[in-house]
């Protein structure tokens, strides 16, 4: 993890009123929307350089209104949470706060992925579940999302050793390695993305494992 910082100048309120207090309320927004701008150029800059492709946003009901008029959309699409936290809170507050709002997303989007492979599988369209399946469309490369247990327990051997297998699956299956390592290997060399589920139980009526599919045979 690495952090950085966008200093501004800081501002208080002030008591002042009649012409004087419009002023300096209109200096105050000015201030907001250029620190605004400022915080959106060092976001883009560190969702270019890292690939960022989740967005938490944390601040005030000052700065999160102004904040969000100057996000551009491919950057507002990435957002999955805005927080409520006041400038003065603790750094290890907010990645406390940050990380369950990653956690809780997490499980919403997995819980949407492994419901979408299953209709698809009980619809018999392009969906396997179960290891043996899942390995024999990764050998013939069909797979094109690979959606397994982060649990490697979790994800369970039910390869028939007597079944009739597509050519080159032997191999993949009878060298000793868990099947866990041996679906995410065929995953990587065949090109295919990688999902994995973080809740055990999510995937657990299938095996840990299954598939979506590019085209059936």
């Amino acid at each position: 993890m690495r952090s950085g910082q966008v200093n501004g100048t800081r501002v208080s309120r002030s008591s002042v009123g009649g012409w004087s207090q419009a002023r300096y309320q209109r200096h105050i927004e000015n201030y907001h929307l250029h620190h605004a701008k400022e915080l959106v150029d060092a976001l883009e800059q560190v969702v270019r350089e890292d690939g960022v492709e989740q967005i938490v946003l944390a601040g005030d009901e000052v700065i999160i209104p102004v904040l969000r008029d100057q996000l551009p959309k491919h950057l507002t699409d990435r957002i999955i949470d805005i927080l409520r936290l006041d400038i003065t809170t603790p750094e290890h507050e907010i990645l406390k706060a940050t990380t369950e709002a990653l956690r809780e997303h997490d499980g919403e989007t997995d819980a949407q992925q492994v419901g979408h492979l299953l209709d698809q599988y009980r619809a018999r369209q392009l969906a396997v579940v179960g290891a043996q399946a899942t390995i024999a469309a990764l050998t013939l490369g069909q797979v094109d999302t690979l959606i397994v247990s982060a649990s490697s327990d979790a994800v369970l051997d039910d390869i028939d050793a007597d079944a009739p297998v597509a050519d080159g699956a032997d191999a993949n299956r009878s060298d000793g390695t868990p099947i866990a390592e041996q679906v995410v290997r065929l995953a990587r060399t065949t090109g295919a993305h990688i999902s994995f589920i973080e809740d055990p139980t999510l995937l657990a009526d299938v095996g840990g494992v299954g598939a979506m599919l590019r085209y059936r045979l």
